[in-house]
């Protein structure tokens, strides 16, 4: 199976300023703020975003990571939270990447944030829920 798709889609999202990935263990949730240019490196079936030499880093499971969905939700503040999220065959989110700071000190959507998060949902077709599947 090809993984060359789930790999172009993070790369583009590790592109911008202001990410967070979050990866829930079940148990926990970790939350890492990322930096422009990690690597994302692939071995058969495992993704490592992130350098392994380093404070962090994530190891994905690619044959697991089904589908992505671009997420706009309303939250109780009524800002809205943008996130693309990877889910697994079960529905369960393996990766979540979250768009941080688009808002300014003044409650307003900085529309240069929401311009980025737009082009990538156009350059994926414009499909809410992306599958990988074969």
């Amino acid at each position: 199976m090809s993984y060359n798709l789930i790999k172009e889609l993070i790369s583009d999202i590790l592109n911008l300023d202001d990410i967070m990935f979050s990866v829930n263990s079940g148990c926990g949730i970790c939350e890492v703020k990322t930096e422009r240019g990690l690597p994302i490196r692939t071995n058969d079936k495992w993704m490592t975003i992130g350098n392994e030499d380093k404070s962090w880093h994530i190891h994905l499971n690619l044959e697991l990571v089904t589908t992505a969905k671009f997420v706009i939700e309303t939250r109780q503040s009524g800002m809205k939270g943008y996130s693309i999220r990877f889910y697994d065959s079960k529905g369960n989110i393996a990766l979540r990447a979250n768009f941080v700071k688009m808002y300014d000190d003044s409650g307003n959507l900085k529309s240069a944030k929401s311009m980025k998060y737009d082009e990538i949902f156009r350059k994926y077709g414009k499909k809410e829920v992306i599958s990988f599947s074969a």
